[in-house]
């Protein structure tokens, strides 16, 4: 491991439940000694990628905020559908959200901004539970293989997921009726009183699943909404997003002349 990546791995002690750390910490997670700690840490303040946050300790620092606006600016998903989640978010009256699977972590990138983020148990950036919420559960079934036993073997693990206990034949054969019905539908599962669809982002070229788009709102407003339709409309949005994404990566690079 270069020196960079040890240096880089302090931020991976940072996590919902480890909003500060301090040298004593990472030291004693990382295995380093306290000059190296510091030295790391000095970089890394250097950087804007920690700051100070009191007697001792350290947050992340302004850099992820500058870098967290540069990505959200050129991210493909966001790019070639924000308009078309707001379009959707408008005719329904609920809160849509873009989800993405990466490094074994499901997280909102994308909260449309007509809805209070606060109303959500997970917001942008909050990583989800695996296989709990609709966004959850279509981006874990997109996996297969070892990929999908080795989540249904992190599940298992966590006695708070309420299948944690399903076996893994079971588990597999719900994963299955997820990616053949092409969507998930889910009441309670992240936030009480909600009901929540989610649909995947199926790339038009490689058919891979790239994301997943979902519609959420309390399960009085579902109430009063056809659930087929905002299915329907929700699957009829996450397949112009995938024909957006892919006629944004065949347009030609125009290279440079003398």
């Amino acid at each position: 491991m270069s020196s960079l990546s040890k240096t880089l791995g302090v931020l991976d002690l940072f996590g919902p439940e480890q909003l500060q750390v301090d040298p004593e910490t990472i030291a004693a997670r990382m295995g380093l000694s306290r000059a190296t700690v510091y030295r790391y840490v000095k970089d890394l303040c250097d950087a804007g990628l920690l700051t100070r946050v009191g007697a001792g300790s350290y947050g992340l620092g302004p850099r992820i905020i500058e870098l967290d606006w540069m990505m959200r600016q050129y991210d493909p998903i966001l790019s070639a559908g924000r308009e078309l989640m707001h379009e959707l978010a408008d005719k329904t009256g609920l809160a849509v959200f873009a989800s993405v699977f990466y490094d074994g972590h499901i997280i909102n990138t994308y909260i449309t901004e007509s809805h209070d983020a606060s109303h959500f148990a997970f917001g942008r950036g909050h990583p989800l539970p695996l296989f709990r919420g609709a966004q959850s559960k279509v981006l874990v079934a997109s996996q297969k293989g070892k990929r999908l036993q080795k989540l249904h073997e992190e599940i298992a693990r966590d006695p708070s997921n309420p299948y944690s206990t399903c076996s893994w034949s079971e588990f597999a054969r719900m994963a299955k009726k997820i990616r053949k019905d092409g969507y998930s539908i889910t009441h309670d599962e992240l936030n009480t009183g909600h009901t929540g669809i989610a649909a995947p982002i199926v790339s038009a070229d490689e058919k891979e699943v790239v994301g997943s788009i979902s519609a959420v709102g309390t399960t009085a407003n579902f109430r009063l909404l056809r659930q087929e339709t905002v299915l329907d409309m929700l699957i009829e949005t996450t397949r112009q997003i995938a024909q957006n994404m892919h006629a944004q990566r065949s347009i030609p690079t125009v290279e440079a002349r003398d």
